[in-house]
């Protein structure tokens, strides 16, 4: 029993793990990678699947919810919305 608890659980942890999330996350070099869907926002370039930013010091952008408006503090860009600096 405790054999097939264990076996779930890391089934649970290693799916878990492979998804993507849409949310920005560090490069080795310290600059931010998007999971990509659809248009890259300005300062990013579009790697794969991937939007990059060009710069460590590019703002931080998140995907656009559709139908709503992107919130204070922030602009669309591409299908994003990116911090204003």
């Amino acid at each position: 029993m405790k054999t097939l608890f264990l076996i779930a659980a890391i089934i649970c942890i290693a799916s878990t793990a492979a998804a993507e999330s849409p949310y920005p996350t560090p490069t080795r070099d310290g600059r931010e990678r998007l999971q990509r869907s659809g248009a890259c926002p300005t300062g990013y370039v579009g790697i794969g699947n991937k939007c990059e930013a060009l710069h460590k010091d590019t703002p931080r952008a998140y995907p656009k919810i559709q139908g709503t408006p992107c919130p204070s503090g922030t602009f669309r860009s591409g299908d994003y919305c990116k911090e204003f600096r």
